[in-house]
């Protein structure tokens, strides 16, 4: 027992709250629904009661309009009788008296006042302005001075009052055959009707006032109301009233009234329709709240509905709450060793991953100690770089200027002692005298031949030292006289091959590529035993370079750097320099039996053609 009236109490509990859930959540529903749904109805419905007052105005000022048109009609009926025009033409120009004018005009215009109930009198006026006859109700001559110019059509006159009734008048221009003017006629009409029109007992369909103005004073006037009063209309009348006397039609909304203005048409004029805000739009008020009534009772009989459902539907969740509460236990259970063993391995990770921070840091430390000591080393290998480059080019400047000198000393001394020795021996020749067997003689011929044979000796030693034509000719020129001079010194078959070299460029480095083929065809003759040599310079992207390849015995190349001091191990050495310190480069493949090729590249970009 006990158990079920715990059971019981948790139904019912369980009910309770899912009914209030659910009913909270239909409530915010509904209300959502329902404000969104009554603003937009709302406004199409205010929208569609203003559509209606306007049209109201616009249908009251079209009635206005005919009226004007009507008066306008009759007007022109008045002043365009062709016999009593032509009468008043006549007098005009002086042909009739005034009198004579009068007594023919005044039963054609009473006449004319039979055409309306409306017209209540006709003033007739010469080209001058003057009166000449008036039938009916006569316009004063203080109203006369104030009215409008009649123009090329008839004018309104602001509302007056003759007598009791309320009235205007309205000028009319008469006009002769070619439409000249030759008078007015002032045409006195009541509108009575007219104020009938604008107010129509005086009420809008659902109650509201109507309100008839002209220009006045840079605003409105308004016309009189059917008991003969002027109306005294509020502020927003008034602007509307201005609104609509200067062309414009709308709605306009100020405190508790709403007012529809339209002008009207051909006339100046302009017509207000104002109601009360609250007769306009309580229907609307009241229908809302008709709809909001009925959406109340389909929420109750929704929540009544709901409440009979929910009742079976708790007994059924209370069974499966049991199994569920030991379903939610064991899982409990179950995520809190898997939460325990997750916390373990969460600690060994931060752990390991202390550990590796730890020697990251240590590792980085080493890193930063051996970066310096790298750098310091970069940088003495840099200033040993620089020596050896300052020391390789005072080394080949040092060679340069040696054989330079050398060559200068045969030339100019050697040389010109040989030369000496030559002449003596030809005038020692010249003084003995010519006879057979003469062994003195004979000596004499041949030390000269002798001394001949070392000045051609000498001269070509102190070329090789000094290229004369490597600074006339430019390099590809020098070259080729030099591998021509090696085919006829050497008998080698020697084969050149140049593209797109400059005339002349950098004077140090065409000196350094032809140092480089000078020695290799040195090291070709004295050790390569080789039959064929292919010489080549191509010029390619400002870059210039000079291959050389035979087809020699070869040698290895790493043995002959070894034997220091060797004049092979010298002559490759001076090549290599000559490129590192013009920044180019050299490379040297060899094998014994495959023969030797060179290879040394400049960049000439910055050369200076001859």
């Amino acid at each position: 027992m006990p158990a079920t009236n715990s059971g019981s109490g948790l139904s019912e509990r369980l009910k309770k709250q899912l009914f209030l859930y659910v009913a909270g959540a239909l409530l915010v529903l509904a209300l959502g629904v329902g404000v969104s749904f009554v603003a937009t109805l709302f406004g199409q419905l205010k929208q569609a009661e203003e559509d209606g007052l306007a049209h109201i105005a616009r249908t009251r000022a079209q009635a206005v309009g005919e009226w004007c048109c009507l008066a306008r009609s009759l007007a022109l009926q008045v002043t365009s009788r062709t016999r009593i025009r032509e009468e008043l033409a006549a007098y005009n120009e002086g042909r009739i008296p005034i009198g004579e004018l009068a007594a023919f005009t005044r039963p054609k215009l009473e006449d004319a006042m039979n055409l309306s109930r409306e017209l209540m009198g006709v003033t007739r006026l010469d080209r001058e302005g003057r009166q000449v006859v008036s039938v009916g109700a006569a316009v004063p001559e203080a109203l006369r001075t104030h009215l409008p110019t009649a123009g090329d059509g008839p004018r309104f006159s602001p509302p007056v009052r003759l007598g009791d009734a309320p009235c205007l008048v309205i000028a009319a221009p008469i006009l002769d055959r070619e439409s000249r003017p030759v008078g007015t006629d002032l045409v006195v009409m009541n509108i009575g009707r007219l104020l009938e029109i604008v107010h129509r007992t005086g009420r809008t369909h659902r109650g509201g006032d109507a309100n008839l103005g002209y220009a006045a004073d840079g605003g409105a006037a308004l016309f009189p109301d059917p008991a003969g009063g002027l109306p005294k209309p509020t502020s927003s009348r008034r602007e509307a009233l201005a609104l609509a006397v200067a062309g414009n039609a709308g709605i306009l909304g100020s405190g508790d009234e709403v007012t529809a203005y339209q002008p009207v048409d051909d006339s100046g004029w302009g017509l207000a329709i104002s109601i009360d805000e609250r007769e306009l739009y309580n229907p609307l008020r009241l229908r809302l709240i008709q709809l909001s009534l009925y959406s109340l009772l389909i929420y109750a009989v929704c929540l009544i509905v709901l409440w009979r459902v929910l009742r079976p539907l708790t007994g059924r969740l209370l069974v499966h709450a049991s199994e569920l509460e030991s379903e939610i236990d064991a899982k409990t259970a179950d995520l809190t060793a898997e939460l325990d063993a997750r916390l373990k391995a969460e600690r060994a990770l931060q752990e390991a991953h202390q550990q590796l921070e730890d020697r990251v840091r240590e590792r980085t430390r080493e890193l930063a100690e051996a970066n310096e000591a790298l750098r310091q080393t970069h940088g003495r290998l840099e200033q040993e770089h620089e020596q050896r480059k300052l020391l390789s080019r005072n080394l080949i400047n040092l060679l340069e200027e040696s054989r330079m000198d050398v060559a200068r000393e045969l030339h100019d001394h050697t040389g010109q002692l040989l030369t000496t020795l030559r002449l003596d021996l030809q005038a020692a020749l010249e003084r003995t005298p010519a006879s057979p067997g003469d062994g003195c003689r004979l000596q004499l011929e041949s030390a000269a031949d002798k001394v001949t044979l070392v000045q051609r000796d000498i001269k070509s030693i102190s070329k090789g030292l000094r290229p004369d034509t490597l600074e006339y000719m430019g390099l590809a020129q020098a070259v080729g006289t030099l591998l021509d001079e090696y085919r006829a010194a050497t008998g080698l078959d020697i084969h050149f091959f140049h593209k797109g070299v400059p005339r002349r460029f950098d004077s140090r480095k065409e000196l350094a590529l032809y140092r480089i083929t000078q020695e290799a065809l040195t090291n070709v003759a004295k050790y390569a035993h080789a039959r064929k040599v292919h010489v080549s310079l191509i010029l390619r992207d400002h870059r210039l370079g000079l291959t050389i390849e035979d087809d020699g015995d070869g040698f290895d190349p790493e043995a002959v750097s070894a034997q220091a001091g060797s004049s092979g191990s010298l002559g490759l050495t001076l090549m290599r320099e000559r490129m590192v310190q013009l920044e180019g480069t050299f490379h040297l493949e060899s094998a014994p039996g495959r023969g030797t090729q060179i290879l040394a590249e400049l960049d000439i970009s910055e050369a200076d053609d001859a």
